[in-house]
């Protein structure tokens, strides 16, 4: 949704954008996949709309994960789900093996974190700093507080 993340993530990540100026989702989902919608989709938005419309992405036979979690309800055509035989996934947490991979990623150099993380702040500046960050989000990808 936001016109800075996407253009992070084409330029400094290497993901092809699909431009929802120039078409709906779907249009654009129907012409990057030749019609057939995605193997797998991945949503850690936690914005409702986004979740609820992820389902119509997957490819017959596909997954769709949802990591993050809404306060709302969520609601899909199960006709829809059926016939596309798709597997729903829902996590927020991670096993300790998750978290090993990440780690080793990350100490390998396959996360260039020197790109995600963009804002800084100290245990201390913690309360000040997430309170401006809410409303302050240009140049915003990744903060990290540093407790050290």
């Amino acid at each position: 949704m936001s016109t800075e993340r996407l253009d992070f993530a084409e330029k400094e990540l290497g993901f092809a954008p699909l431009d929802s100026s120039k078409a709906t989702a779907a249009e654009l989902v129907r012409e990057a996949t030749g019609g057939e919608g995605f193997d797998l989709v991945f949503d850690a938005t936690g914005n409702t709309q986004s979740v609820q419309s992820a389902f119509a992405h997957v490819a017959h036979g596909g997954t769709l994960v949802l990591v993050s979690v809404v306060k709302d309800d969520i609601t899909f055509s199960d006709p829809e789900f059926h016939k596309r035989e798709m597997t729903l996934i829902g996590s927020r947490n991670a096993l300790k093996a998750d978290f090993e991979h990440v780690a080793a990623s990350i100490r390998n150099g396959d996360v260039p974190l020197n790109k995600l993380v963009t804002h800084r702040t100290t245990l201390a500046g913690t309360p000040r700093d997430l309170a401006r960050w809410t409303h302050e989000k240009s140049g915003l990808i990744k903060a990290v507080i540093e407790v050290a």
